[in-house]
């Protein structure tokens, strides 16, 4: 369901197709579908976004001077009732186009604590989720440099980030065939549609 106003938005930060990040998110549509959610799917890699240069224009002007396929999704975030992040592991981190995103909502951040002429609704109550897709087995600080950014990316478009999802092994057992990951994001994305309904 891709709508002009989609209820939320869904960015699959991978790079890969057709991979556990894309299996994760067909397992979320699923799911809208039968809540009768509406959505879009932003197959980031595949879009032209540029890289924030910290030009201080959003600083200014409280909006970007880039004009490419980030543009329209400032508006979207606002009108949005949530945003779900689906990335790989990548360093302990996220992946690099999807930093090349939390990045450029530098405009919304700079509309809201520098100007205090905020581009975005912050009375609206939005919610969202992370799921991050680690390959190698669980240790320590996998997760927690994407978590970190993620924390200040949901900050940023004015969304209360309420799920964190960690699947790791992912290169041993992929998606698909790991039943306790599957059991894990359908119960994360069980209760998330649930928050979408609790906001009416």
């Amino acid at each position: 369901m891709n709508k002009v106003n989609p209820e939320i938005l869904i960015i699959n930060g991978s790079p890969r197709k057709n991979k556990n990040c894309v299996s994760i998110i067909n397992n979320i549509i699923k799911e809208l579908n039968e809540n009768d959610i509406t959505y879009k799917v932003f197959d980031i890699y595949n879009m032209n976004i540029e890289y924030c240069t910290a030009c201080g224009f959003c600083e200014k002007t409280g909006y970007c001077k880039f004009k490419d396929d980030m543009s329209p999704m400032y508006d979207m975030f606002d009108k949005a009732s949530g945003t779900i992040v689906v990335s790989p592991v990548h360093f302990d981190c996220i992946s690099a186009k999807v930093k090349t995103v939390v990045d450029r909502t530098q405009a919304i951040y700079a509309s809201k604590y520098i100007l205090k002429k905020p581009s975005i609704d912050r009375n609206k109550k939005r919610v969202g989720m992370y799921i991050a897709v680690g390959g190698s087995e669980p240790y320590k600080s996998q997760f927690k440099g994407g978590q970190i950014v993620m924390d200040f990316f949901f900050k940023s478009i004015n969304t209360k980030l309420l799920y964190n999802c960690y699947i790791d092994s992912s290169d041993k057992l992929c998606f698909n065939k790991n039943d306790y990951a599957k059991n894990k994001v359908d119960k994360y994305i069980n209760l998330y549609v649930e928050s979408i309904k609790e906001l009416g």
